[in-house]
């Protein structure tokens, strides 16, 4: 009876010294990754001057083709914040 006695308890503080490092019953530290910053506004482009070459489209990809004064002025569209440009510069008729 005196061996039941020991055991029994040994067993259970064993049991619970394994557990222990497993790490079961234990709760789980983690961390969310920060949400993504929101869209920007579309971007509604700027009004092209009367010696802008015409619109090439619409929409590219989904996006409406917009004109910008910048590089000299081109027709592009904005993806992610980068302006992708469709079309030469009209002043120079270059890049």
């Amino acid at each position: 009876m005196t061996l039941i006695k020991n055991t029994v308890p040994a067993i259970a503080v064993a049991g619970g010294l394994t557990a222990a490092i497993l790490g079961l019953g234990a709760a789980v530290a983690s961390t969310e990754p920060a949400p993504p910053p929101p869209a920007p506004a579309p971007v509604q482009g700027e009004q092209p001057p009367a010696w802008a070459p015409p619109k090439p489209a619409e929409v590219w990809d989904g996006q409406p083709v917009v004109w910008t004064a910048g590089w000299g002025g081109r027709w592009g569209v904005w993806i992610n914040g980068n302006f992708i440009t469709l079309s030469s510069n009209p002043v120079t008729g270059g890049g």
